[in-house]
C-alpha cells in the first residue's frame, strides 16, 4: 500500500485517521481533487497549492501519475480525478474531473503514470487504461483506452512509470515488464516486438508482458529507469543513468539489471532519482540532485553542465537518515515518512507543502530545501 506517493509536481499523503491529503505546485488538470483553484496563482493563471489540503476520508492507499491521481477507499472502491486527455481516469471518457470520480470496486493496488493507470483487483487480475503510444498497457494492439482492459492474471503488484513502461510481479515472484525500452528500461537487453519513431529515432517497444526475472519482491519505475528488490533483499537496477540514478557509480546506461545494494526492505524511483529503505530502517538515494531532492545538501560525486550552470548528482547510494519506514520520489522532490510517523520533506520548495520554506536556491533561482524539513502539523499512517 501507498501511504505516501509523488508525481512531476504534486503529493499525495494518507495520515494517521486514513485521510488523504494533497498539495503540489500544479493544479492545471485538477490532480489534487480539491475542486480546483489552490492558495497561489501563476500569471498564466493555473493555481498550485503550498499546504496540505484534505481530499479524502477512508483511504488505504493513494498513486499520483503525471497530472492525475487514484486512491483506494476501506471498501475497496477504486476512486479517480485529474488530467483524462488520454482516458487515464478510466470512466470511458476524455474530460478531466477535478473532484474523485468512483471509477472500480474489487481493488487492492493502483498505480499511475504518465497518462496511464493499472489496477490490480481481489481475483489478482491486472488491469489498465489510458495511453498506450508506448505499448504500455500491455494489450498487443495499438491505441489507447478509455475503459479498463484485462491484461494478466495472478498479478501481486504493479508499477506505472513516469514515461511509458509497466512493470508487473506475480504471485509466483516473476517480474514481467512491457511499453517503451529506448533506455534498456526493460531490463531484457534493449529489445522490443516493435518499434516506434521518436526525437530521438528508432527506438524498441514491447507491447505484451515479457518476462525479466524470478524472485522478484518489489518493483518501482522512474522517468526511464528501473529498481528491483529481490527476495533475498539485494537491489538490481537497470535503464537510463544519465544522472547517476542506478547507482552504480557511473553514467552509463545498463540494458540488464546490476546489482547495486544488499538488505533492501523498500525502494521507490523518482524522475531521475532512486531512494532505498534498508532492513534496519536507513534511507539511502542516489541520482540528481539538482533541485536538493536528494537531502544531503546540494552536493554530490559529479557534477552536470546542461547549459545553465553544473549542478550535482550522486552515482552512489549515500546514507541521509534512519528510522524510516516509507519513502516517495517526484521529479525535483522527495517525501519522507519516519517510524513515528512524522513526515520530512526535501526538494523543489512549492512541491514540499511546507508553505514554501526553502534553505537555498539552485541553478535556475528556484527555492529548495537542500536537508530534509519535518512538515508540521501532519503525520502519517504506517503500513
Amino acid at each position: 500500500m501507498n501511504i505516501v506517493s509523488t508525481a512531476i509536481h504534486h503529493t499525495g499523503l494518507i495520515d494517521t485517521s486514513s485521510t488523504l491529503w494533497m498539495w503540489g505546485d500544479s493544479n492545471h488538470n485538477g490532480e489534487l481533487g480539491n475542486g480546483g483553484g489552490g492558495n497561489g496563482q501563476y500569471p498564466s493563471g493555473d493555481f498550485y497549492q503550498t499546504i496540505p489540503v484534505r481530499i479524502l476520508d477512508n483511504v488505504v492507499t493513494v498513486s499520483c501519475g503525471y497530472n492525475h491521481t487514484a486512491a483506494i477507499k476501506t471498501d475497496g472502491s477504486l476512486w479517480m480525478w485529474g488530467g483524462n486527455y488520454d482516458g487515464q481516469l478510466g470512466n470511458g471518457s476524455t474530460e478531466d474531473s477535478s473532484v474523485p470520480v468512483k471509477v472500480l470496486d474489487n481493488v487492492v493496488a493502483v498505480s499511475c503514470g504518465d497518462g496511464y493507470t493499472a489496477v490490480i483487483k481481489t481475483d489478482g487480475t491486472l488491469w489498465m487504461w489510458g495511453d498506450n503510444d508506448y505499448g504500455q498497457l500491455g494489450k498487443g494492439a495499438p491505441g489507447n483506452s478509455t475503459i479498463p482492459v484485462k491484461i494478466l492474471d495472478n498479478a501481486a503488484t504493479v508499477s506505472c512509470s513516469r514515461w511509458g513502461q509497466t512493470a508487473a510481479i506475480k504471485m509466483d515472484g516473476s517480474l514481467w515488464m512491457w511499453g517503451y525500452n529506448g533506455n534498456g528500461e526493460l531490463g531484457n537487453g534493449g529489445e522490443g516486438n516493435q518499434e516506434t519513431y521518436t526525437m530521438s529515432g528508432l527506438v524498441p517497444l514491447q507491447d505484451i508482458p515479457v518476462k525479466i526475472m524470478d524472485n522478484a519482491a518489489a518493483v518501482s519505475l522512474g522517468m526511464n529507469h528501473t529498481a528491483a528488490v529481490k527476495t533475498d533483499g539485494s537491489l538490481w537496477m537497470w535503464g537510463d543513468n544519465e544522472y547517476g540514478q542506478l547507482g552504480d557509480g557511473s553514467r552509463k546506461t545498463s540494458a540488464f539489471p546490476v546489482k547495486v545494494l544488499d538488505d533492501v526492505a523498500a525502494v521507490n524511483c523518482g524522475s531521475h532519482h532512486t531512494a532505498a529503505v534498508k532492513t534496519d530502517g536507513s534511507l539511502w538515494m542516489w541520482g540528481d540532485n539538482g533541485q536538493g531532492a536528494l537531502g544531503n545538501g546540494y552536493v554530490g560525486n559529479k557534477m552536470i553542465d546542461q547549459g545553465r550552470g553544473d549542478f550535482p548528482v550522486q552515482t552512489i547510494p549515500v546514507k541521509i537518515m534512519s528510522d524510516v519506514t516509507t519513502v516517495s520520489g517526484g521529479t525535483l522532490h522527495t517525501i519522507i515518512v519516519k517510524t513515528d510517523s512524522s513526515v520530512w520533506v526535501c526538494g523543489r520548495s512549492k512541491e514540499l507543502g511546507n508553505d514554501g520554506t526553502s534553505d537555498s536556491v539552485d541553478i535556475y533561482g528556484y527555492a529548495m530545501q537542500t536537508i530534509p524539513m519535518k512538515l508540521s502539523g501532519l503525520t502519517a499512517k504506517l503500513k
